[in-house]
């Protein structure tokens, strides 16, 4: 293979291996996407540790992110509202994730 082909390839490769990945977990991930729900949380005994509100980077859209604790179980879960004129509306469902100790291949 010619060297001026082997660039191109080996960029793609690197942004292929960048890009997120839903159906397998990340290696070294500290948190682990669920299907509890911020509502089951609460109803569970686990309380509002800290919350902060920015502007999600990927989509402009503020977001809200709640961290959640119960003894030593750790989970966030985070809200993206869209603005409308005098209100705000959630854009999206909570999506919540809990701290796992990374693992490593």
């Amino acid at each position: 293979m010619k060297p001026g082909r082997i660039m191109p390839i080996l960029f793609g490769c690197v942004v292929a291996a960048s890009l997120p990945a839903h159906a397998q977990p990340q290696p070294n991930a500290q948190w682990r996407v669920t299907e509890t729900t911020l509502f089951d949380l609460i109803q569970n005994g686990y309380g509002i540790a800290a919350v902060t509100s920015v502007a999600a980077r990927s989509i402009g859209l503020p977001e809200d992110t709640y961290i959640l604790q119960k003894a030593n179980s750790v989970y966030r879960c985070v809200e993206t509202r869209a603005a409308e004129t005098g209100t705000v509306r959630t854009t999206a469902p909570i999506r919540c994730a809990e701290l796992v100790k990374p693992y490593s291949d």
